[in-house]
């Protein structure tokens, strides 16, 4: 009896080292960016979900709107699935289809960032979002669109 509890309680500590033992890049996004998020210069909001997924929500003064989805890897790294573009009336039209490239994700207190690589010459983009309560209802209107598809 007492050799099959010692032999438990090894197998059971090998599997949790194994377990802490696994990079941080194994693991999920960091769980305080699931959240709703503003840019702080324009009309660009961000959410991000609790399975990872992202969506991205640009309001042009027209309010003509772009948006893109795509999934933070494991990399803290986001490839968006081609942007779509839709007119204040609804109809989605060319530029549908621009390809926003790959982002770097962080959080870093209550900030969020994205990283956006560097584009005809000029250095990578920095763009700083402040948590926000909830999506613009345009963007919530659109977010629901993004997830059909």
């Amino acid at each position: 009896m007492r050799n099959r509890k010692g032999k438990f309680r090894n197998l059971v500590g090998l599997g949790l080292g194994l377990v802490l033992a696994l990079p941080a890049s194994a693991q999920h996004a960091d769980p305080g960016l699931q959240a709703s998020w503003k840019y702080l210069r324009n009309f660009t909001f961000v959410h991000v979900d609790e399975q990872d997924r992202i969506f991205q929500c640009r309001i042009v003064p027209e309010l003509h709107v772009f948006f893109a989805t795509g999934v933070i890897a494991e990399d803290a790294k986001v490839a968006w699935e081609p942007a779509r573009f839709f007119t204040l009336y609804g109809e989605e039209y060319s530029p549908s289809g621009q390809d926003w490239g790959v982002n770097a994700i962080e959080l870093r207190g209550r900030v969020m960032f994205l990283t956006l690589p560097p584009v005809n010459g000029r250095e990578p983009e920095r763009m700083e979002f402040d948590r926000v309560s909830k999506l613009p209802t345009l963007c919530e209107h659109y977010l629901n669109i993004a997830w059909q598809d």
